[in-house]
């Protein structure tokens, strides 16, 4: 009877212990679905704009609302802001505005090309790439208001799609390839912000491009054409242990890590055109969150929203 009882008291301790546990999980959830969103651009390959749901895919909200192809969106760490690009005036220049649409501004005006705008983990600078010194594309700086622009880097290649790493330190970015038939492949490289150090991540001889750094800096997922088709990939920080997540006839890009690194989201054409989908770190678990008669892309996964 004694040992009957102890086994009872143990059980009961278990039960106590376990429901924290899942309340935190419970809360963690919760979070994710409420206070956080995913900003992308839908529409045709001429006009598109940008909207916002939420990452079960409900609360569907338009950003933008402009016949022009407004694209590349992407979240201030802080949530308060969107940068994107857009051709509304003719040629490819970033712009910035609120997270709900409002407050409008353009941080770029000149004749070349002004695009992947990525900020730094303190919403205090802009990465983006720009033509107007150079006929391949090359990284730059800025500030969020457009002043203070700086050029980090200098090849002979494009560079393209720079991402900061969460403490500010370096920059992942795809130099060369920018499609698929260029004889030369691209690859994902690193930087300090400043622009030195370059180091060769991917190492592949395949195309691999438009990296991203997961919230706690560990991880990097980017899209390769390794396999024949382009199918995401993520790896360690250093370039090692590349793993591929996706595995289908049609082409998955574009990553973008939920803030608590407990999904990702990406487009994949798996319906004929572009829809938003979300995964599990390790590609299990993929949920369609869009679903449209014309391409739903480049998605990005805000920070937690206040």
């Amino acid at each position: 009877m004694n040992t009957k009882i102890k086994l009872i008291s143990l059980i009961t301790s278990l039960c106590a212990l376990a429901i924290p546990v899942s309340s935190a999980a419970a809360k963690k959830a919760h979070n994710i679905s409420t206070a956080t969103r995913i900003v992308y651009a839908h529409g045709s390959h001429q006009h598109s704009n940008l909207f916002s749901i939420k990452p079960d895919g409900s609360s569907l909200k338009q950003l933008t609302d402009h016949k022009s192809k407004n694209w590349e969106p992407e979240w201030s760490p802080d949530g308060k802001n969107i940068a994107f690009t857009s051709d509304r005036d003719g040629d490819y220049e970033i712009f910035i505005m609120k997270a709900d649409g409002t407050g409008l501004r353009q941080l770029t005006h000149n004749t070349a090309i002004d695009r992947h705008p990525a900020w730094a983990p303190d919403s205090s600078k802009i990465f983006f790439v720009s033509t107007q010194d150079s006929p391949k594309t090359q990284i730059y700086s800025m500030l969020p208001d457009g002043s203070q622009r700086t050029r980090l880097t200098n090849y002979e290649d494009h560079a393209t799609h720079p991402a900061c790493s969460p403490d500010g330190k370096k920059l992942v970015f795809q130099l060369g390839g920018i499609n698929k038939r260029s004889k030369k492949k691209s690859e994902i490289y690193s930087i300090k912000t400043d622009g030195s150090e370059l180091t060769n991540l991917s190492n592949n001889p395949a195309h691999d491009k438009v990296a991203v750094f997961s919230p706690d800096g560990s991880f990097i997922t980017f899209q390769s054409f390794r396999d024949g088709n382009f199918e995401l990939y993520r790896m360690l920080a250093d370039g090692t242990e590349q793993t591929r997540l996706t595995n289908h006839p049609a082409k998955d890009k574009r990553s973008s890590w939920s803030p608590d690194s407990s999904r990702i989201c990406f487009q994949g054409y798996r319906s004929g055109h572009w829809e938003i989908y979300t995964m599990n770190p390790d590609g299990s678990n993929i949920k369609q969150l869009t679903s449209g008669d014309t391409d739903s892309k480049h998605p990005d996964w805000s920070g937690y929203l206040k």
